[in-house]
């Protein structure tokens, strides 16, 4: 940590995250706190699915690009950025571009450094690049080091204070359906994969305590006769902390909320490559409690989650397709649901992800607002 700061900086700070997701939304969310501390003047500006878990913080403004064309989202961008000095984006690097172009300070969060099969541009470029730190970063970082500019490593996103007590109660069962949108999916593959998921949950009956069910305004919307809701990031928090176990698909920002509450939790099939890379890792690495990935329970191939991403999103999207069009198939996923949860019920209640805690710190949050105030405020001095 860079600075212990006491007063509130006068700088005006714009936040934003890809629409790839719910990981990059969230991650900005449990950062705002640690931010709201530090800075006087806080925007948004993004646009989807984005917008749900910025919607209930304390923003300054939030910026709405929703439904914009190229014209006047580059209309509205240019009088945006005037009114700020400081941008932060989590992983969106064609606005962090703009930024930079329009004169901001602009700074990075990356929690995926090593996934990517070649780094943007912009990371050596902007003022500031934040990697969390995973398997494979810093090894990464220091064996290409001509590819970052000012960079620096975080710990997860994942506070240091324990969120949950040995004897807080277990009283119902999560199934977290954030992570389905991205560029590659329409509206109906990502509705489809959800349906899909919730139905076969329903159906397998293995479920014996309340069941919540949490997904995007758009999902939760399309699916009310089964509950599905749309949460806060802090009313999340309080949903997995009271969970005795979770159906989540296999995001980074799931990972570590898994890991967090200590929640044992069936990891949901990929909704696309960097998913699969994190579900293989876990696996690998003996930190994951059980999961259903799309050929445990199909006779297809399993899918190499390092290929091309397009080509990836079209099996997923074909292997949807197939799953929701054949009642073999769907009782096949539902008894495989049926078996995890059995041998979940009989390990106890600890999940294997706390080893990622373990291995890489906490504390992420509070680090990365620290920095970016220092680095800021020592560049605009």
């Amino acid at each position: 940590m860079e600075t212990n700061a006491i007063a509130t900086s006068k700088l005006r700070l714009l936040l934003n995250a890809e629409a790839f997701g719910f990981g990059p939304t969230a991650a900005i969310a449990d950062c705002f706190p640690h931010l709201r501390k530090l800075f006087g003047t806080i925007g948004y500006v993004g646009k989807g699915h984005t917008l749900d878990l910025q919607k209930p913080l304390p923003y300054d403004c939030i910026h709405d690009l929703t439904g914009f064309d190229q014209l006047e989202e580059d209309a509205a961008l240019a009088d945006i950025f005037k009114q700020y000095d400081i941008f932060l984006t989590a992983l969106d690097c064609e606005m962090a571009e703009r930024a930079l172009t329009a004169g901001l300070w602009t700074a990075i969060y990356d929690p995926l450094t090593w996934y990517w099969k070649s780094i943007a541009p912009v990371v050596k470029n902007c003022h500031l690049y934040i990697a969390q730190d995973f398997f494979g970063v810093r090894e990464r970082m220091a064996s290409q080091a001509e590819c970052f500019g000012q960079a620096v490593v975080v710990a997860p996103i994942v506070s240091p204070t324990p969120a949950v007590s040995d004897d807080a109660p277990r009283e119902h069962v999560l199934l977290n359906l954030g992570g389905l949108n991205n560029p590659f999916w329409s509206a109906q593959d990502t509705l489809a994969y959800a349906r899909l998921v919730v139905e076969s949950v329903v159906k397998s009956g293995a479920v014996k305590e309340p069941l919540i069910i949490a997904a995007n305004s758009a999902i939760a919307k399309a699916l009310p006769q089964y509950g599905v809701r749309n949460y806060s990031r802090e009313q999340m928090q309080a949903v997995l902390a009271n969970s005795r176990y979770a159906f989540m698909t296999p995001g980074l920002g799931n990972i570590y909320d898994a890991a967090r509450h200590q929640v044992p939790t069936i990891w949901l099939p990929p909704a696309n490559d960097s998913q699969g890379q994190q579900l293989d890792l876990l696996t690998a690495h003996g930190m994951a409690d059980g999961s259903l990935d799309w050929h445990s329970f199909t006779e297809a191939e399993a899918i190499d989650y390092k290929g091309e991403q397009a080509a990836i999103l079209k099996r997923i999207t074909a292997q949807v397709e197939s799953t929701a069009g054949s009642a073999e198939l769907q009782a096949a996923l539902t008894r495989r649901m049926s078996q995890l949860v059995e041998t979940l019920a009989s390990s106890g209640d600890a999940s294997a992800c706390t080893a990622l805690t373990a291995r890489f710190g906490s504390g992420g949050a509070e680090q990365l607002a620290s920095i970016l105030l220092a680095r800021a405020e020592l560049a605009k001095a």
